[in-house]
């Protein structure tokens, strides 16, 4: 079988094809477009109930020349939010105006829909209820993710025994890896990993790609991957809040 390859809010979709998570669609999404230096995220500090409370900020760094329909939809949101100075409950508050209660029509409408076009889900009426599988082509690609995500969830510990390992298995699993919330917190050693030891990308960050199916933060600016990981554990509660915080999963 020819590689498929998925956006993160497809591969979470397909992953669950009956939980209609749009938040976390959407989460997964925006972190593929921090990773890749199409957004970046700015933490500001006010005044809370108790003490000061960091608010994340999520910027347009550049305009992907080909990212995909999710993407651009997403994207649209962000730039929307950003007349409310591109806070994070902006965001999620866009996503819940644009797409009902907790975004859940960013799934019906956007990805469902292209999951079955593509041909790797299945609509089967049960009832009055709609229910979805996978095709035997798009189980293969759900099961291949369960696996790069089983591996995945070994780089925390590999980060500490075996940084160069924890590299290479981190760009083998691509997009997989932000599929877990606790994976995505380690992207700053995890990017120190990967630039020691894996050789520069011959695409530069700024040229407008939006390769999907690749992961690699070695060329991700040190600069910002130090706010990537002051504002990640505000950024993940700013979802949490908002009911698409879970970490990612195998199946129904």
């Amino acid at each position: 079988m020819s590689e498929v390859a998925l956006s993160p809010a497809e591969a979470v979709v397909l992953l669950q094809p009956n939980v209609a998570n749009g938040l976390r669609a959407i989460k997964v999404t925006l972190l593929q477009m921090l990773s890749k230096g199409i957004l970046k995220i700015e933490v500001s500090e006010k005044p809370g109930l108790i003490g000061v409370r960091q608010v994340p900020h999520l910027r347009i760094v550049r305009e992907p020349t080909d990212a995909p329909y999710d993407a651009r939809a997403v994207l649209d949101i962000v730039r929307a939010a950003q007349a409310d100075d591109g806070e994070l409950k902006a965001v999620v508050k866009r996503a819940g105006k644009t797409w009902g209660a907790a975004a859940l029509r960013f799934v019906t409408e956007f990805v469902r829909p292209a999951l079955i076009a593509r041909g790797l889900l299945l609509e089967k009426p049960l009832l009055f209820i709609r229910t979805y599988h996978p095709t035997p082509v798009g189980e293969e690609i759900r099961s291949r993710l369960q696996a790069d995500l089983a591996k995945a969830r070994e780089i925390p510990q590999l980060l500490k025994s075996d940084p160069a390992r924890a590299a290479a298995v981190a760009a083998a699993v691509g997009i997989a890896i932000l599929l877990d919330d606790k994976l995505t917190r380690e992207f700053k050693p995890l990017a120190d990993a990967m630039r020691v030891q894996l050789p520069p990308s011959d695409t530069p960050l700024g040229d407008g790609g939006f390769d999907f199916g690749s992961f690699d933060l070695g060329s991700f600016d040190i600069g910002s991957l130090g706010t990537l990981d002051a504002g990640m554990a505000s950024f993940d509660a700013g979802f949490s809040d908002a009911g698409g915080g879970d970490s990612g999963g195998g199946g129904d």
